[in-house]
């Protein structure tokens, strides 16, 4: 049982984002005395959270070198399952984000049960793989495609997995895994891969647009995942109704079928698409409609950077991010700093997103709720 303060919390969220800093940067950072800063870094070197290591020495001075507090990568692991219409992902990761292990599979068959046992049997592979014991596991944390019902817990089903039963996620994905489980619709999933090793490293407010065979996309405000009074902020797909046009991966999937070309995956369309008719229109309209959110999140919230990722083509990302990326395409009278437009690089690694579900809940200052988890009994 690891039991973290709000200060100790602080802590790693600096270490996170800035890396290894000496006791007095940190109490200077933290504006904590310098006994207060040696009583946390003491809790957290004991728990294993963070480890000393020496700081390079460049001013030729003699002397023992100054040690730095660091996060021990070592100090638990997570692990973290993402699926979609085209694939499963399975991965074990590290405190600092490195995975250890990953297991991705082809879905065929969209059931419930097949997916979890998949899963059930891919967390238990990557962990033996890896090496990593039982009791150093913090959780799994689950991404699914999808929001939330009126009824919290239930989600609205995409086209490719209606066949399910209505799935409550506080209880239907636990009897699955031998560790506490944590979930969270994929473009929230995806946003704290972006806050901790992405861009939201340096960026304190930033929105996603998650562009899947839906739509999603999530938001971050003061490094605190904004969920709304639904849990439901930053469903963008619902500006777009599903009775007309609409910029998703499922609507390009439609729209080839209809010219066809009979498109069962969105990583089959690669830029020798590029230059077709249905595909330049296709792409030309989506870009304007997401021009228009990307205009709406910019004046609604603000955010320093918005952006773009998902399994769309990484061509067609690339392709909506130069476009949306002007000033002028952001509104001819945006008179303050528009906020920067990126493409995701984490876009590949959806299933580390997962895995950073438990490391969120447990230690985020923005989510502090007192006695945090580490292990499984």
């Amino acid at each position: 049982m690891i039991d973290l303060g709000y200060n100790e919390r602080r802590l790693l969220e600096i270490l996170r984002g800035k890396g290894g800093m000496s006791r007095i940067e940190l109490a200077r950072e933290m504006d904590v005395s310098a006994p207060t800063l040696t009583r946390l870094t003491s809790s957290l070197l004991e728990s294993g959270l963070v480890v000393e290591a020496e700081e390079a020495r460049n001013d030729g001075k003699r002397g023992k070198p100054s040690t730095a507090i660091e996060i021990n990568p070592n100090g638990l692991f997570t692990l973290g399952v993402y699926f979609n219409p085209d694939d499963l992902r399975v991965c074990i990761a590290d405190l600092n984000g490195t995975i250890r292990h990953e297991v991705r599979s082809d879905l065929e068959d969209y059931s419930f049960e097949h997916i979890m046992e998949t899963a059930k049997a891919a967390a238990r592979q990557v962990l033996e793989k890896a090496k990593v014991k039982k009791k150093d596991v913090l959780g799994c944390g689950i991404s699914f495609p999808g929001h939330f019902k009126r009824d919290r817990g239930h989600v609205f089903r995409i086209r490719q997995f209606e066949s399910w039963h209505d799935i409550d996620v506080d209880k239907d994905f636990q009897p699955y895994f031998d560790f506490p489980v944590f979930h969270e619709n994929d473009g929230n999933t995806v946003i704290l891969s972006e806050l901790y090793y992405g861009a939201g490293r340096s960026i304190r407010n930033f929105a996603m647009i998650w562009l899947t065979y839906g739509i999603g996309g999530a938001v971050v405000v003061q490094r605190h995942l904004y969920r709304g009074t639904n849990g439901n902020a930053g469903e963008f797909g619902g500006l777009f109704p599903k009775s007309h046009p609409r910029p998703s991966g499922q609507d390009l999937c439609d729209t080839l079928a209809v010219h066809g070309m009979d498109i069962r995956r969105l990583k089959d369309i690669d830029e020798s698409y590029s230059d077709h008719p249905a595909v330049v229109a296709w792409l030309e309209r989506a870009t304007d409609q997401l021009r228009l959110l990307a205009l709406t999140v910019a004046r609604t919230i603000d955010p320093g950077a918005i952006i773009f990722g998902g399994s769309l083509p990484d061509w067609i990302l690339e392709h909506i991010v130069q476009r949306i990326g002007s000033l002028e395409m952001l509104g001819e009278d945006f008179f303050v700093e528009p906020p920067e437009i990126r493409k995701s690089m984490m876009s590949d690694l959806p299933h580390l997103g997962a895995a950073s579900i438990p490391i969120y809940r447990a230690t985020t200052p923005s989510y502090y709720s007192g006695r945090a988890l580490k292990g499984w009994a």
